[in-house]
């Protein structure tokens, strides 16, 4: 039987949990990895050296090593001490290699043959940018960073562009529409998946496809970017940023986290996102994709990190049944 080819888009953990689950069945495996984050420690080495964001990327590259724990353990770690406190050691042996090889595909291409990895890491671009957000009221917000971490209450995203405008990686492009399923998502929104889609050449090989592109809904809102949505309304940013391609499937979960997990993200102003699909144009398929596991940002890591994560091996099962 003839391997399915699956393209994975975004960033952030979301892309790293369903690479990590989708690697363990028969299919191959691209990851079209977003180039605007800005922030923590793949911030600081983008605005001193100059290289193509690692951190998104260095996190595709481990879920789809084949190679030791050790290894994918090393790539992982955080400094959390000294000068180098707060910086992955992943994203600086990316930035090195950077430098050491000529350009940043020349070093994602030996990184893979390093890491033994099973499958594509393919950065959305060659170049960086920066992205923006217009608010509501006008008002633009520079940088993922900021834009993520918001400062106090600001008026809602009305939204976002890329500046300078970058063209795809021809290299996305193909494997988009070479693909038989396109799975966005899950992750932030406006800072994780609109950033790939907004990259010249995307919204077309979407068009393109004859793939299936799946949407995986996020388990909660997010404070700054999404806290009033629900789950129409993110189906339908999604829709809007692929267009004139259609959403022909949207993932999402039915179980319940515990009352005092979803305690800790009222406080934080965050909470499930309100599944009101009935009666909307999308195939919608509701399934339990709840991890059991918790996840605490590591000792070090200055950015704030999601307790709720979808679980690897259902995520998996999910999208290959959604499509059969």
């Amino acid at each position: 039987m003839k391997r399915k080819k699956i393209v994975v888009m975004g960033g952030g953990t979301g892309t790293f949990t369903v690479l990590s689950g989708l690697k363990y069945h028969p299919v191959d495996l691209s990851a079209v990895v977003t180039i605007a984050d800005n922030g923590g420690s793949t911030g600081v080495l983008r605005d001193e050296l100059g290289v193509l964001p690692p951190g998104d990327i260095r996190q595709c590259l481990v879920a789809l090593s084949a190679g030791d724990d050790v290894l994918r353990n090393l790539f992982n770690y955080r400094f959390h001490e000294g000068s180098l406190s707060g910086h992955n050691f992943g994203n600086l042996f990316l930035s090195a290699l950077e430098k050491v090889s000529g350009g940043p595909l020349s070093a994602i291409r030996e990184a893979h043959r390093i890491l033994n990895v099973r499958g594509r890491v393919i950065p959305v671009s060659a170049r960086a940018t920066n992205l923006f957000a217009e608010l509501e009221d006008g008002k633009v917000i520079e940088g993922e960073h900021a834009i993520d971490e918001p400062d106090g209450d600001r008026a809602s995203i009305r939204r976002c562009f890329l500046s300078p405008p970058v063209s795809a990686n021809p290299e996305a492009i193909t494997a988009i529409e070479e693909a038989d399923i396109v799975v966005l998502g899950p992750g932030d929104l406006f800072t994780s998946l609109i950033p790939v889609l907004l990259v010249e050449g995307i919204p077309q090989a979407l068009a393109n496809t004859k793939a299936k592109r799946l949407f995986i809904l996020n388990l909660v809102t997010k404070y700054g970017q999404t806290e009033s949505y629900t789950a129409r309304m993110f189906c339908e940013a999604i829709a809007h940023a692929i267009a004139p391609a259609p959403l022909d499937v949207v993932l999402a979960n039915t179980d319940v986290p515990p009352p005092e997990i979803l305690a800790r993200y009222e406080k934080a102003r965050e909470r499930v996102v309100e599944d009101d699909l009935v009666g909307t144009p999308y195939r919608v398929l509701r399934v339990p994709l709840l991890s059991d596991d918790f996840h605490e940002a590591p000792v070090g890591d200055p950015i704030r990190r999601s307790l709720l994560r979808h679980d690897p091996a259902k995520l998996a099962q999910a999208i290959l049944g959604a499509v059969v």
